[in-house]
């Protein structure tokens, strides 16, 4: 016979061996599960990595700003496609989703054009281009009839020794039209600057709507982190201090002026002038543009020393008048990594990787003006980093490709 205490001890001994027996099989069916939700994200993640360049891979998928699903694989794991366009890009936003579980990725991406061997297009209006000191073009070239020559401006012929390398030619006298995917489609919300500057740092995600700041005259872009779907707009002059911290935004004014010593990723649309000072770094993807309008006006663009443009800078005209009239000066060491498209008058004297397309070119000194003339600067066509997403500049361009010029 057993004893009373025996027995509660057996009893102890069961109800523990339970709970172990039952710790073991719920921790077994959670590591099953959780494995099984690993799995499922990771071939989530592939997922929406695959439906990300498969969109990228056609332009068809971006004639419309339409969302989109599709299961491209008839496994029940559906992708979801939203497109918004951005400035001179578009931002692509990619959710792949099983069930309740999602993974979604966001990107500003571009046009991926063939390669580009086109160091230099410039109109012909009968006077040849002009090299002087140590100017060196190095791609493919479209010039007037009367080609080009070497001359000495300096006053030192010694330093002449500019470097032609590539095949001409002959152009003609307007340049190739370009368009525009300029513009933001799709709902706002709007705040005054004053709102703005209460609070130290805004972000605006590219899924909701877009947040459009109103300035008024007289106010300045400083001390202020802003960053992702935000438009600055101004009717007047629009001022961006150093002090301020912008990323991915996008400013429209009637002029805008860079402090000296800026940094930011920023896609500028003026009316009639943009003004960036020295030592400025405009990060990629960013984009400086004023298209042909109603203004009148002369219409300019100043890049100082040092200046560096990561994406382009683009200037457009509809007339000869307004071609004549609108000008493009970049200093002395200053860099743009792009396209520069000048449908007026260039003065040339920093370097440009990437392709120039110009109306016409001139050189101010104290010495004198001359026309047509590249005085110490440098225009390489092939030595753009590989996968650089360029300006959508061109119409008739039918099997394009997409890539991406920066992740969100």
């Amino acid at each position: 016979m057993l004893k009373a205490g025996s027995l509660l001890y057996a009893i102890y001994i069961c109800l523990l061996i339970s709970i172990m027996s039952a710790a073991l099989i719920f921790m077994f069916t959670y590591n099953i599960e959780y494995a099984s939700r690993q799995s499922m994200k990771s071939e989530l993640v592939d997922r929406c990595n695959s439906c990300f360049d498969y969109y990228l891979s056609s332009s068809n998928n971006f004639r419309n700003l339409n969302r989109e699903k599709k299961d491209l694989f008839n496994d029940g794991i559906k992708c979801e496609f939203a497109k918004t366009r951005w400035g001179m890009y578009t931002v692509l936003h990619v959710k792949a989703y099983f069930k309740k579980d999602t993974i979604q990725k966001k990107a500003i991406v571009g046009e991926r054009t063939e390669e580009n061997k086109l160091a230099l297009y410039l109109c012909d209006w009968g006077e040849e281009l002009k090299v002087s000191g140590r100017t060196k073009i190095v791609g493919d070239m479209k010039l007037p009839s009367r080609l080009y020559k070497t001359i000495n401006i300096l006053g030192n012929s010694k330093l002449d020794k500019p470097l032609i390398q590539g095949n001409i030619y002959s152009s003609e006298q307007v340049l190739p039209q370009i368009s525009f995917l300029e513009g933001k489609k799709g709902s706002e919300k709007h705040m005054v600057f004053s709102e703005i500057k209460e609070q130290s740092i805004v972000f605006n995600d590219f899924k909701e709507e877009t947040l459009v700041v109103d300035l008024e005259e007289g106010d300045r872009i400083n001390a202020v982190n802003l960053k992702g779907n935000i438009i600055l707009r101004s009717k007047d002059t629009l001022y961006v201090e150093r002090s301020s911290n912008i990323e991915d935004v996008i400013i429209y004014a009637a002029k805008v002026v860079v402090e000296d010593g800026f940094q930011g990723r920023v896609q500028i649309f003026a009316d009639k002038e943009v003004v960036i000072g020295e030592n400025v770094v405009l990060v990629y993807p960013s984009s400086i543009v004023i298209t042909s309008n109603q203004y009148k006006i002369d219409k300019k663009i100043e890049i100082a020393k040092n200046a560096k443009i990561y994406g382009g800078v683009v200037i457009e005209a509809s007339s000869f008048d307004e071609k004549e009239n609108n000008k493009i000066s970049i200093e002395e060491k200053a860099l743009i990594v792009g396209d520069l498209y000048c449908n007026g008058v260039l003065e040339l004297k920093g370097d440009v990787i990437g392709t120039v397309y110009t109306h016409k070119l001139k050189l101010e000194t104290k010495s004198g003006s001359y026309n047509n003339v590249l005085l110490n600067s440098t225009i390489y066509a092939d030595s753009l980093p590989k996968g650089f997403i360029r300006l959508p500049l061109f119409r008739n361009n039918e099997n394009r490709t997409y890539g991406i010029a920066k992740e969100l």
